[in-house]
């Protein structure tokens, strides 16, 4: 199916002619990830050749109403499958007269594959260089087989292509006396651009540029297109995370409509305006985060009542009073759907007037928030009750994980400092254990997998990397933000509105399967009564049976057997937590689902869920749901790469040198070792000790005659190199 018959389906399916042309282009934009110059240019066509005929047809474009959202096909019990009426490319890819569609695949080889989605049978086709006639990396396309005999793989040769996949490429600009060719950073691309010499920007040669495509050819390889940003010399820390970014389409600035009405934020409040909301400015609360935090969410509390229970305050910004949908800023920050971290920059999803300004709860200043209080058994540690209402608190301190660590070790300078706070954050500390352990019996799953830490000196050169610091201090917001997330979502499930659940769902039986199979080859006896119907404390005996020399890489094979959390407006439980009512509540300054939920909570607990209103909020929760998920795994994608890029920076200094590490992976081609500071690389089978290698994908194992490698073995290893541009390190077996 190409673009223009997507874009049909998905204006019939929603009943979008009903509405205005802005209005259908602003949900196409939405429902395909596509530009708005793209969907414009798309609709207008259509809209003069009588295909959409929008019921509102003026030359007065009126202002897009996300409150008047049409209905999505919303009855189907399992929202995937809305997704995929909407956003899915047609599954209908089987073979018609020899032909296929699907993406290509590019390779450094200069070949590529095709690969047919939603279709799992069909093997990936080869397409040599010389049939891609035109077609590039990411491309949807048509394939024609040309060869497909005796079994072998199958070949293949473009015959259309349906969508481009890039209108930029991030990459290298190197000068001729004619002309300029930009290589691109990824190498599966495939193809120079051309640039003509009046559109480079006056870039030097050598520099990392943003390329945007102007035209492509259909037989001709080397598409056209001009320098739209300098990114500046490579292989300068600055240089290489600005071109990471720019690869994923991201940028730190905000558009400037976005940057005005920010400006138009208030930066603080007046109590006297607010006279119905909970006054629990007098009241003890305080936060903690880390040391470089900025946008700080999320406020505690902690009381104990006449009955002798526990009380905690969960108090987050609230951030909804202050970007109201569909305005410019919600706009933004729907497109955004989260802020991005790395270690020396944050691209934020709300503009710094609201992240760190009058939505951060700072220390010592009045902050609306909503609230929820929960109250605990003295005793059992059960939750009896319940409270959620819009507040205003004022932080009386500003807390580091660090210094709540410090009183928890016994610290005595630090617990004098804090004698006021103390007692609380003691009352806190048991609390926290107790949620722990509860969740641990019902068999919520620990994962141990530490983040990376990068230290940076003052030119922005990496010092040091070292996995991320997860103590009990940590531990203990973590149990109060869950406790809060569960009980948000429990009580909105229950008022039956439309609301928006972070989801974990049951493992794939075969990837649980294989999983198991791995574990008894290890020699530990590991058992569950049905891969398909596992249970979350199953798989949590089985993480704690580990020996403490596998349970690092062997938590890596096990979180890669689950599936990935997402966003959904049907709650249907967090595997990993064991939970059954799950959601993000607590971090509206950097989540837009969080931003969602919180707009409905206060829609709710001011009275406005009629029926009207809950019948609108159902296709702007599902298309929250999308967005969100897909952009956090954007957000993953390039936090991801820059953590490698970080690490790889700082190998550079450290080619030649020996380290201990882990065998972390293990392929047909090698092993892969991670080092003690979190930077793993390969070793290539021909780097290895000489030996006659077979590998056994299931066991995870490469063994030869004398030598023999496997997941958790201990190794020593040399850096042999350290490659910027593809963010890959070397070592060889010592």
């Amino acid at each position: 199916m190409d673009l223009d018959e997507k874009i049909l389906l998905q204006v019939r399916t929603n009943n979008l002619e009903k509405y205005d042309v802005d209005f259908i282009i602003a949900q196409l934009c939405v429902l395909n990830n596509k530009p708005f110059d793209l969907m414009k240019e798309k609709v207008d066509d259509m809209v003069e050749k009588g295909l959409i005929v929008p019921s509102v047809q003026d030359n007065t474009r009126s202002t897009i109403k996300v409150d008047n959202v049409p209905k999505s096909p919303y009855n189907q019990t399992n929202e995937e499958i809305a997704y995929e009426i909407l956003s899915k490319k047609d599954k209908r890819s089987k073979r018609k007269k020899g032909r296929l569609t699907g993406k290509i695949q590019g390779t450094s080889k200069g070949y590529a594959f095709l690969v047919v989605e939603n279709d799992p049978d069909q093997q990936d086709v080869y397409i040599a260089e010389r049939n891609l006639r035109g077609a590039l990396h990411g491309d949807t396309a048509v394939v024609e087989i040309i060869n497909s005999n005796n079994g072998r793989r199958e070949e293949g040769k473009v015959v259309q292509v349906l969508e481009r996949a890039n209108d930029s490429i991030v990459g290298k600009i190197n000068f001729t006396k004619k002309y300029a060719l930009v290589t691109p950073d990824d190498v599966k691309f495939g193809t120079d651009i051309f640039v003509p010499l009046n559109k480079t920007l006056n870039a030097h040669n050598g520099d990392k540029v943003v390329v945007a495509i102007d035209r492509y050819y259909p037989t001709k390889k080397t598409p056209d297109g001009r320098v739209v940003e300098v990114l500046g010399a490579p292989n300068k820390i600055e240089t290489e995370v600005l071109a990471l970014v720019r690869s994923y389409h991201l940028y730190e600035t905000f558009p400037t409509k976005v940057a005005e009405a920010a400006k138009n934020v208030p930066d603080s409040i007046d109590k006297s305006k607010y006279p119905s909301r909970l006054d629990y400015t007098d009241e003890m609360t305080f936060t903690i985060d880390g040391e470089d935090t900025r946008d700080i969410d999320d406020a505690i509390s902690l009381t104990i009542n006449e009955k002798g229970n526990y009380v905690l305050g969960v108090h987050i910004a609230d951030v909804g009073e202050y970007v109201g949908r569909n305005s410019v800023i919600d706009r933004e920050a729907f497109k955004r759907g989260t802020s991005v971290y790395f270690p020396n920059l944050v691209l934020p999803m709300l503009p710094r007037e609201l992240s760190n300004g009058i939505c951060s709860l700072n220390e010592k200043v009045d902050r609306l928030t909503l609230s929820v209080f929960i109250e605990y058994d003295k005793n059992s540690f059960e939750r009896v009750d319940y409270k959620i209402t819009e507040s205003i608190i004022n932080s009386k301190k500003r807390y580091t994980y660090t210094e709540i660590q410090k009183i928890f070790d016994g610290d005595e300078t630090t617990i004098e400092k804090n004698s006021k706070f103390v007692p609380m954050i003691n009352n806190m500390r048991v609390l926290a254990s107790k949620l722990a352990e509860q969740r641990h019996k019902r068999g919520a799953i620990e994962f141990d997998i530490p983040e990376v830490q990068v230290n940076l000196n003052a030119l922005g050169d990496v010092l040091e990397v070292f996995p991320r610091e997860n103590n009990e201090s940590h531990r203990l917001i973590e149990s109060f933000m869950v406790a809060a997330n569960e009980a948000i979502a429990e009580h909105f499930l229950k008022l039956k509105v439309p609301f928006v659940y972070r989801i974990h769902e049951i493992p794939d039986g075969e990837k649980m399967k294989s999983f198991i199979e791995f574990i008894n080859g290890l020699g530990i006896e590991a058992k569950v009564a049905n891969v398909d119907k596992v249970k979350p404390e199953e798989v949590q005996t089985i993480i704690e049976s580990l020996p403490e020399d596998k349970k690092y890489v062997v938590n890596r094979i096990a979180l890669r057997s689950m599936r990935k959390a997402k966003y959904s407006p049907e709650c249907l439980g967090h595997f990993g937590l064991a939970s059954t009512y799950y959601c993000h509540f607590t971090s509206p300054i950097r989540r837009y689902p969080d931003l969602t939920i919180h707009r409905i909570i206060k829609e709710s607990l001011r009275g406005k869920l009629n029926a009207s209103e809950i019948a609108n909020l159902k296709q702007f929760v599902l298309s929250s749901s999308m967005q969100s998920s897909e952009r956090e795994v954007n957000a993953e994608k390039i936090e991801r790469d820059v953590d490698d890029l970080y690490r790889v920076l700082y190998m550079t200094h450290h080619v030649g040198e020996d380290f201990e590490g882990t065998v972390s992976g293990v392929t047909e081609f090698g092993i892969f070792v991670e080092l003690d500071n979190t930077v793993e690389g390969l070793v290539k089978i021909e780097d290895l000790p000489a030996d006659r290698y077979t590998f056994d994908d299931k066991m995870y194992r490469l063994s030869g005659n004398a030598n023999s490698y496997t997941i958790g073995d201990k190794v020593k290893v040399k850096t042999l190199r350290a490659d910027v541009l593809t963010r890959e390190v070397d070592f060889m077996i010592i």
